[in-house]
């Protein structure tokens, strides 16, 4: 079959098109969480926006300004506080280790003649993690240097992962601040390319706009209620499915399994594992399932496998990428049944 020179061209721009489309997706590549993040709170914060816009006589600009000075007062400087706060205390650490007294009211707290708990545990442990045979004071001494440059490596790496952080944050506060003020103009060119018919695009929209509301509000009323039952620690933990407010829970039932209350570590662990963990690992789901229209067996897996391979954006990302995947399946089987609307 002889290849005319108007299909010859066309292949050829075919191929120059999937070039420049590679490389555009591979210099935006390291931008592409923040992207998401953005999108994600576009899609949150529009009601409030589109309200801010109308009470400022159609100001866009400074709604969208406004939008996101709001929220960096409510991240970028909470969080500003905790990484000094947290510097200060390490440093108080470190100067704490360096000094004598400090060094040997930790060699006291772990002789087991004077704590209860460590004679206890002693008989169980192997001759060579005796706490007498430690010499915690000695070790201590002789490591200050060693916890300095330790001390120093780990500030470091903050350091790094907060510039991080800044510019990611950045990054995300100029996307939101375009998708907010030029939300028609992103629509319309995503229809323009949208292979998708027009309710089809009003239902993918409404879909995804349904999906992160629930996933968010599902996250947040999840760890509300073990706010309620474990404070803002365990709230914040819960965060993290299946293991967050295990982390709060099992020191405890070792604390008093090492103190020989086996009763009470044995309610109370059954307690956390029907009650904390029926709320982490079924309430979320269930309040997902709920808004979303996907099983709660499902939404679980989205949220776990989002987490594993996005990371911490993961426990958004999972349940939207299931959904979308679920809405463009839909899309499909009505194409190939011909009960979609073509228009």
């Amino acid at each position: 079959m002889l290849v005319t020179g108007k299909t010859l061209g066309q292949w050829l721009l075919l191929a120059i098109f999937g070039v420049v489309i590679y490389l555009c997706l591979r210099m935006i590549q390291p931008f592409l969480m923040p992207i998401f993040l953005a999108l994600i709170l576009s899609t949150l914060l529009d009601p409030i926006y589109e309200a801010l816009a109308r009470r400022m006589g159609n100001g866009r600009t400074l709604a969208s300004l406004g939008i996101c000075l709001g929220l960096t007062v409510a991240i970028v400087l909470p969080v500003l506080f905790l990484s000094i706060s947290l510097a200060g205390e390490a440093n108080d650490a470190y100067q704490n280790l360096r000094d004598p007294e400090t060094v040997k009211k930790i060699a006291s707290w772990l002789d087991p003649g004077a704590n209860p708990i460590l004679r206890k545990i002693q008989p169980w442990l192997p001759s060579s993690w005796r706490f007498e045979n430690l010499e915690i004071g000695t070790q201590l001494g002789s490591q200050a240097q060693r916890i300095g440059v330790a001390a120093l490596a780990v500030a470091t790496t903050f350091a790094t992962g907060a510039f991080n952080f800044l510019m990611d944050y950045f990054i995300m506060l100029v996307v939101l601040f375009f998708l907010l003020r030029d939300s028609a103009y992103f629509a319309e060119g995503v229809r323009w390319i949208s292979p998708l018919s027009k309710r089809q695009e009003n239902l993918f929209v409404e879909r995804f706009r349904v999906v992160t509301r629930a996933t968010v509000l599902g996250t947040l009323v999840t760890a509300l209620v073990q706010g309620i039952l474990w404070g803002a620690l365990t709230a914040l933990l819960s965060l993290v499915p299946v293991i967050g407010s295990a982390s709060i829970w099992v020191p405890w039932t070792l604390y008093l399994l090492a103190v020989g209350s086996y009763g009470r570590a044995l309610i109370f662990l059954g307690s956390q594992v029907v009650v904390v963990g029926g709320i982490d690992n079924v309430l979320r789901p269930t309040l997902i399932e709920g808004r979303v229209g996907m099983h709660t067996l499902v939404v679980f897996f989205s949220i776990l496998g989002g987490i594993g391979y996005f990371g911490i954006l993961g426990m958004f990302i999972g349940p939207l990428v299931f959904a979308m995947g679920i809405a463009f399946l839909e899309f499909y089987i009505e194409s190939t049944t011909g009960s979609g609307d073509s228009s």
